[in-house]
């Protein structure tokens, strides 16, 4: 018999993440009791996987965005001004204006589900397939929440100023038993080893049996989709081949994009399968949601000129398929995403495979191996040639050209989808400016220098108070602007 756990498991969570305080006293008294490999996966199913929003922050941040113009009165706009000038208080802005952001809670709310999912399923009843498929995916899971976790409240791994066993990552909890105490931070470095350990052991588990359960749940494509991921942040290319490749042989086609319809033409912001959606043809996992107050369906968050200014060619579809220029009450016209109303915020594509093997190759052929160099053309024009009409191949030049063009398909292709701070990130933490735009046309520029403290979002007040055992990331200045 299975020890008795909690059911919501939020006690689980803040004894591990925080300290236990006044907190176990408001848990459900409603407790699962789980004996077999199904009610585990009912777990995971209902617990382990986020449809909650997981990131309300880095959207604001990256250069994707700009011309934010706080054209109403509400507190809700302007507070998250300090979010997208990158101020050290932004936890404390968002808090005056009753906001919450729940980033760090719902990650680690979501591992402590997979934590009891991997201590005990093997001692569930029920079949090979069904035990190891599950612990397949609550290690997929809790790999990726890590990732997620150490990208956001860390510096990057390849960050060239240190080494990454000498910086701090975040707290690594891999146990579902309750501690009395705060959980210290572990380096980055121990937090990609843990994140590569879950990774590696989950894609050999779900390749056993390669179960495909829809774009709602984790199997072996997407396993192996963000191994690739991770991979291509640590810059091993080879694994990053190797993962990409394994994914490429279950995945989706890529879909010939000048001939896809949405299904409202009339009104395709309100369609119900754009890019982001179960139903695109490319979709391997769909999970999560857009931050709540995100205005990128009007105010007070725009496409920046940087990123429309890169849809030059007439004959790429992804202009028209992607977002839309908007006229309206605004000082100037916006760029608004085109994002299904009912669908979720994030998901995993095919596109995304060729983006990662094509810059893993490319990498290679930047160190002198010059067969990779056609082999990452031949994935840039795969995906390319399914975005353009008319299309003429790409053809091979210059390393620097050829990493110029990866980082530009990729920017393209993936803004959607919360990834363009990431790699920022991990392309050095370049300058980047901001304009915010008050609601009576004055508008004031921000700078976010490189490598800025900025580039790490900071831990909320709240957060340190529940766990003292935590230290707090270097904090950016108070940024004025001109």
């Amino acid at each position: 018999m299975i020890t008795k756990y909690n059911y919501l498991l939020l006690g689980l969570l803040l004894a591990a993440c925080y300290s236990c305080g006044d907190f176990l006293e408001e848990v459900s008294q409603d407790e699962f009791e789980p004996e077999t490999a199904v009610a585990f996966q009912e777990l995971l199913n209902g617990q382990g996987y986020c449809f909650s929003e997981l990131d309300g922050l880095t959207w604001y941040m990256s250069d994707d965005v700009d011309g934010c113009e706080c054209n109403y009165s509400s507190d809700v706009y302007s507070a998250y001004r300090d979010v997208f000038t990158w101020q050290y208080y932004m936890h404390q802005t968002l808090e005056d204006n009753n906001i919450q952001d729940y980033t760090y809670e719902n990650y680690y709310e979501c591992i402590m589900v997979c934590n009891v999912i991997t201590d005990y399923i093997e001692e569930s009843e029920g079949s090979e397939e069904e035990i190891n498929t599950t612990l397949g995916e609550a290690l997929a899971l809790r790999a990726y929440y890590y990732f997620q976790l150490v990208n956001i409240f860390a510096t990057p791994y390849n960050d060239s100023r240190s080494t990454p066993d000498q910086r701090l990552g975040v707290p690594l909890v891999t146990k579902s038993e309750i501690r009395d105490e705060g959980v210290a931070r572990n380096t980055v470095e121990e937090v990609y080893e843990q994140i590569t350990s879950d990774i590696e052991q989950a894609t050999t588990l779900l390749d056993e049996y390669q179960t495909d359960n829809g774009v709602w749940r984790i199997g072996y494509v997407g396993a192996h989709l963000i191994a690739s991921r991770i991979y291509l942040y640590m810059e091993e290319w080879d694994k990053v081949i190797e993962h990409a490749t394994a994914a490429l042989e279950g995945a989706p086609e890529l879909c010939y994009l000048p001939e896809y319809a949405y299904s409202n033409s009339y009104y395709p912001q309100n369609s119900t399968n754009p890019v982001v959606s179960s139903t695109f043809p490319e979709t391997i996992f769909v999970f999560g949601s857009m931050p709540g107050d995100l205005g990128f369906m009007g105010t007070p968050i725009n496409l920046s000129d940087d990123l429309v200014n890169c849809f030059t060619d007439e004959n790429d579809s992804r202009r028209g398929m992607y977002f839309d220029e908007t006229s309206g009450s605004l000082v100037y016209p916006y760029y608004t995403y085109k994002h299904g109303t009912a669908e979720r915020g994030y998901v995993w594509r095919t596109a995304e495979l060729y983006l990662n093997r094509a810059e893993a190759y490319m990498e290679k052929y930047k160190a002198g191996e010059s067969e990779y160099g056609q082999l990452a053309v031949d994935d840039l024009n795969e995906l390319r040639s399914n975005r353009f009409t008319n299309y003429t191949d790409y053809e091979l030049s210059t390393a620097e050209e050829l990493e110029e063009m990866c980082r530009l398909e990729r920017r393209k292709e993936l803004f959607m989808e919360g990834h363009r701070w990431f790699d920022l990130r991990r392309y050095g933490m370049p300058s980047i400016e901001h304009t915010w735009v008050d609601e009576n046309g004055n508008r004031t520029t921000y700078t976010l220098e490189e490598q800025d403290p900025g580039y790490v979002v900071p831990l909320s007040q709240d957060v340190l108070d529940r766990n003292p055992r935590l230290e707090q990331n270097e904090l950016a200045p108070d940024r004025t602007g001109h």
